[in-house]
């Protein structure tokens, strides 16, 4: 028995699939793989089959005799690429082995050493069939770093590949990301192009939103990192700083006289930027008792968890149970949704995000149901004169999500529950737009988050009923904000 790969080229309607599996069933052939991906070819399907020499030529006679193969050759092609191959014996056999593969003549070839592990070696391939060409750069792309130097891109299915690996040289760039990282990237953003179009969305918008993530989070780095600060008297011994980056999370500061609690921690990226804003605002932070807590695990609220070393991490069972997932290389919960899992990637990629120890996390509560559909309390948190309880939410927003309540104080922590997008900065309502495009809705389970939020709301109204005042909204994203004629505005400074 043999295999053999077949690139066939199907019309676009029902039943087409099936009448090439029937040709491969009736010449006794047993198909072995089968790949289709829309978003590197409307028509073009991969089917390997394994069978006798004599029957592979059958079915291959059989798939040319009703269109499914052309074996006319098309106008010739020459395109040039670069590849990254490591700089050690046989690295470029692979490379060698595709372009075997589909039969690609190399015009020329040369390599340079870079004076590293790698070298970048330039082919020039002369292309009899042009339709390949997204399958021979793609092929190669997860295999190695490839760039696209020159090509005639009037093909329009072609634009899409040769943009997103030049998107992924790019980011390689820009985030000094390994080769690992590089091609888990290239395989993200294909993997998010390729459910959006099957939902309809235009290829090159999707890549726009997709770079446009990348640039937004990068531009913020460094001297460009900007945020503003709001602080509010909770008590007469804890005060609240409220930190609201462009790109990110907020995060919350709880001091007391010689305690700091922080809830969230924004992106791993800004590590070094929230720290210095953290000490200007609390030059005694090195020798303070540090606890964080978080509201749920999402990269952009936990990106510091795994670099504070010299704090408490305190967690509920659900969000220590998505982090062990991921340090056992499982789809977290985010990434248990289709639409969610390549954005959480590619996030987790350019945020430079790394998952905690688990050993070093204290979980807060015991025997939480597995699933509720109302908020449900799992623990208390004092810090100093102010009592806060801990609730449970759904999971409307992500599995594990919590709300931080403090009646007594009338402040309320609510995550991404309960955001004031009102009032976004232009900065923050550009960056906060890209997520909900990209994973369509950043609830995985739009009906629960609407429920928590307006379960939400209803514990806002009755504190604030209570304590004859308004209750001060801490939501994950955007200004500290208030209720006001069931309308969310910014508290005043």
């Amino acid at each position: 028995m043999v295999q053999k790969s077949f690139v066939t080229s199907l019309p676009d309607k029902s039943g087409s699939f099936l009448k090439a599996s029937k040709i491969v069933a009736d010449n006794n052939g047993n198909i072995i793989r089968v790949s289709y991906n829309k978003a590197v070819d409307l028509h073009m399907l991969f089917i390997d089959v394994e069978a006798t020499d004599e029957n592979i030529f059958k079915i291959e006679e059989d798939l040319l005799n009703v269109g499914y193969i052309n074996k006319e050759i098309p106008e010739k092609k020459v395109i040039e690429i670069s590849v990254k191959i490591p700089d050690h014996p046989g690295a470029v056999l692979p490379v060698l082995e595709v372009l075997n593969e589909h039969d690609i003549n190399i015009s020329y070839m040369n390599s340079v050493a870079g004076g590293n592990s790698y070298q970048d070696f330039k082919f020039g391939l002369l292309i009899e069939n042009p339709k390949i060409i997204k399958t021979l750069l793609e092929t190669i792309s997860k295999i190695y770093p490839i760039d696209v130097v020159e090509c005639d891109s009037s093909e329009e299915n072609l634009d899409n590949t040769v943009f997103y690996i030049k998107l992924a040289n790019e980011i390689q760039s820009m985030f000094g990301l390994s080769t690992e990282k590089t091609m888990q990237f290239i395989s993200e953003s294909n993997r998010i192009l390729q459910v959006l179009q099957s939902k309809g969305e235009n290829a090159s918008k999707v890549f726009d939103y997709i770079r446009r993530v990348a640039y937004f989070v990068n531009s913020c780095r460094g001297e460009n990192y900007k945020t503003n600060i709001q602080k509010v008297m909770l008590s007469d011994k804890v005060t609240l700083y409220s930190i609201q980056p462009y790109c990110g999370s907020n995060t919350y500061l709880l001091v007391s006289l010689d305690e700091l609690v922080m809830i969230d921690t924004g992106y791993a990226i800004f590590a070094d930027e929230i720290e210095k804003v953290i000490k200007s605002l609390i030059p005694d932070f090195d020798k303070r008792i540090k606890k964080i807590y978080i509201t749920h695990a999402d990269v952009d609220h936990c990106g510091l968890l795994y670099k504070l070393d010299n704090a408490q991490i305190f967690v509920n069972q659900k969000s220590a149970e998505n982090f062990d997932k991921q340090l056992k290389g499982l789809p977290d919960f985010r990434e248990q949704t289709e639409l969610h899992l390549g954005y959480n990637k590619i996030s987790r990629i350019i945020s430079g995000y790394t998952t905690p120890d688990i050993n070093k996390l204290q979980i807060i509560d015991k025997n939480t149901p597995k699933n509720h559909d109302s908020f449900i309390k799992i623990a208390d948190l004092y810090i100093d004169d102010l009592d806060f309880e801990i609730y449970e939410g759904s999971g409307g927003h992500v599995y594990g999500e919590m709300i931080y309540v403090c009646k007594n104080a009338g402040v309320v922590f609510t995550g991404d529950i309960l955001v004031n997008i009102s009032g976004f900065s232009k900065e923050r309502a550009e960056f906060n737009s890209l997520a909900p495009y990209l994973m369509k809705s950043v609830n995985v389970n739009s009906t629960k988050a609407t429920v928590m939020r307006n379960q939400v709301v209803d514990i806002i109204n009755k504190i604030s009923v209570d304590n004859k005042k308004p209750c001060i909204i801490c939501g994950g994203h955007g200004p500290v904000s208030i209720l006001q004629d069931i309308k969310m505005i910014n508290l005043s400074d």
